[in-house]
């Protein structure tokens, strides 16, 4: 045999056609698409019911948690609380899946440089927590979910150990970062790059951009409160500073003003979970070729 029927290795160039090729068959079946679709609904609801948690509280009602675990303590609680949970998680494993493809096969393109690469982690590591949130889902679905641990449990856990304390604020400093690339990307309408408003009316792209503002700069400016307790937490080295989504809400309310801030903070929450849930008809699923 010449050595011009030796088959050519393969190479970085045909390794990225195959994942691009990868990409597009795994979204450009219609029951996938329409599957990570669901997914943003899910996720539109969890957040439409912490944001009125949220207001409950500030109209002076303590209830659940104000997290995501509480709102889908808050749905399974309902009449046919475990049916809707059932959707609930079906659309998280949805929008989990969407994490995957987003992080690994990259159909928005967002690419290997370092910036994207932090984009595509970020993607990863959200579809890890919508993962964790579809496990508690089947577990109050099923009536065997443990009994709920404390928002500061992994805090504690992590101060115990060595370098723990610089850990928790490494977490918390990445959490303001994110939060902060979050904020201006809501107040820059940057997101506008990830809708598919080209065949929408004029109307439905001004709504779009108007909830997407409000919705992502709130939620936001919600995580960077989260992250700055991390940060607190670990510089006192104080396992019962209050820390995530529910210790960030309470803390707006201990500020002046703080029934009015948080009210603010609730109604935000519901604007992102009202624009997530759009996000099924609005988002651009099917990579750019």
């Amino acid at each position: 045999m010449s050595h011009t029927d030796i088959p050519a290795p393969v190479g970085a160039p045909d390794l990225a056609d195959r994942a691009e090729h990868a990409a597009h068959k795994a979204v450009g079946n219609v029951w996938v698409r329409n599957f990570m679709r669901f997914g943003q609904i899910a996720r539109g609801i969890i957040y439409t019911v912490l944001g009125g948690l949220a207001l409950r509280l500030a109209l002076g009602t303590r209830g659940e948690d104000m997290s995501q675990t509480g709102a889908i303590e808050v749905i399974g609680n309902q009449p046919f609380g475990r049916t809707l949970l059932v959707g609930v998680a079906v659309g998280l494993a949805g929008y989990a899946l969407w994490g995957v493809v987003r992080a690994i096969l990259d159909p928005l393109r967002k690419g290997d440089s370092p910036l994207g690469l932090a984009k595509r982690f970020g993607f990863a590591a959200s579809a890890v927590v919508y993962a964790g949130l579809l496990l508690f889902t089947v577990g109050f679905i099923v009536g065997s979910l443990p009994q709920a641990a404390e928002s500061t449990d992994w805090t504690a856990k992590l101060l115990s150990k060595p370098f723990g304390a610089w850990l928790v604020g490494l977490v918390g400093l990445c959490c303001i970062a994110v939060a902060g690339i979050e904020i201006v990307r809501g107040w820059q309408g940057r997101f506008e790059r990830d809708l598919d408003l080209d065949r929408r009316s004029a109307a439905e792209c001004r709504w779009a951009v108007r909830l997407g503002r409000v919705g992502i700069v709130t939620r936001g400016i919600v995580f960077t409160i989260i992250g700055i307790f991390l940060v607190a937490t670990a510089f006192h080295a104080n396992p019962h500073h209050a820390t995530g989504m529910d210790g960030a809400l309470l803390g707006l309310l201990r500020q002046p003003y703080g029934r009015l801030l948080l009210a603010a903070a609730g109604l935000g929450l519901i604007v992102f979970g009202v624009f997530s849930a759009l996000c099924a008809r609005w988002l651009k699923i099917r990579p750019k070729k």
